[in-house]
């Protein structure tokens, strides 16, 4: 049988990918954004935001703040990519979130898994932003990259997944002139290259009402991934990464140390009952998380770290987190 040998969690924020001299130009573009939701959920203007935090973030937006937040985020990213070197998968399941790089609302599956033997990055084309372009680069996103993945276990889950009574998307490819974004693109360059192993890429829409799963949902969906493995007839060694989160645009702490703990704790009834209306824009992508926590259900954390970077006096940023399950 197939058997998941190994755990993970990692943030993508381009925060990771451009180093913070670019952090500013980011900083600027978050006045714009119509998605800041605060930390219940209401969706405020950037100004609102600065007007509450009164000041408060002054210190976590120094530059050396950010380049010691860089560094430590490096560092967990470097200690990642060990550890996936350490397991030695053959193949890797990345739940991540596609951001309209594959689907539109004319088709927007609540989630999807690709069983194509061969996918490619979609193209990040904002070349005026020097953020976006180092961006770009580490999303694997600059160019079209190709990489390979594994039909017949795919198929295999997508089986298994049916059996468990989770309805799943099934793809073979990719609409014309697409390409899988930055949920895959990040962790294939940063954990994976120069020669990455087959990977299935498990689409999940965080983002997108009305059909976002529910917290519960996604916790049940870890648990049927993992049995679904269990059952494939495939001798292979499979890693699952959530890719994504944790609160972002606006930081949320508690919401991400309430995540954390529950995950450090392996409680799942905490997990399951996370509040939906906390789950906006890019903190959504905390359901990618509980779903590898479902799926890697009673197993120790190894390591987890932690860091949340504030890029304005608004709050804007995105909490940064890494976990690596035993």
């Amino acid at each position: 049988m197939a058997e998941i040998v190994f755990g993970a969690g990692t943030s993508h924020s381009p925060l990771l990918a451009a180093p913070p001299t670019l952090w500013a130009e980011r900083a600027d573009q978050d006045r714009h954004n119509p998605e800041l939701y605060d930390n219940e959920g209401v969706i405020r203007s950037f100004d609102d935001l600065a007007a509450r935090a009164d000041g408060r973030f002054a210190e976590q937006m120094t530059m050396a703040a950010w380049e010691e937040n860089w560094q430590r985020c490096q560092t967990a990213l470097d200690r990642l990519r060990e550890d996936f070197r350490a397991a030695a998968p053959d193949v890797v399941l990345i739940v991540g979130d596609d951001q309209r790089e594959l689907f539109t609302e004319t088709n927007q599956p609540a989630m999807a898994i690709s069983a194509a033997a061969e996918m490619k990055t979609g193209l990040l084309d904002d070349h005026d932003s020097e953020f976006l372009k180092e961006a770009a680069h580490s999303y694997l996103m600059d160019q079209e990259f190709t990489f390979r993945g594994h039909a017949q276990l795919a198929e295999d889950l997508a089986r298994g997944l049916m059996d468990e009574n989770i309805d799943i998307g099934w793809m073979t490819g990719a609409p014309p002139g697409t390409g899988f974004g930055h949920a895959y693109g990040f962790p294939i360059h940063r954990f994976l290259l120069p020669d990455p192993v087959p990977v299935i890429p498990f689409m999940l829409n965080t983002y997108y009402p009305p059909n976002q799963p529910t917290p519960r949902r996604c916790f049940q969906l870890g648990r049927a991934l993992r049995a679904a493995a269990a059952a494939s007839p495939l001798d292979l060694r499979i890693a699952v990464l959530a890719s994504g989160g944790l609160s972002h645009f606006v930081v949320d702490e508690q919401l991400d140390r309430r995540v954390l703990d529950a995950i450090e704790n392996k409680d799942a009834e905490t997990l399951c009952t996370i509040p939906t209306e906390l789950l906006n824009s890019g903190s959504s992508e905390i359901r990618n998380w509980i779903t590898i926590a479902g799926a890697m259900e009673g197993r120790d954390v190894r390591w987890s770290e932690y860091v949340p970077i504030v890029r304005s006096a608004a709050g804007t940023g995105c909490a940064m987190s890494f976990v690596s399950w035993t």
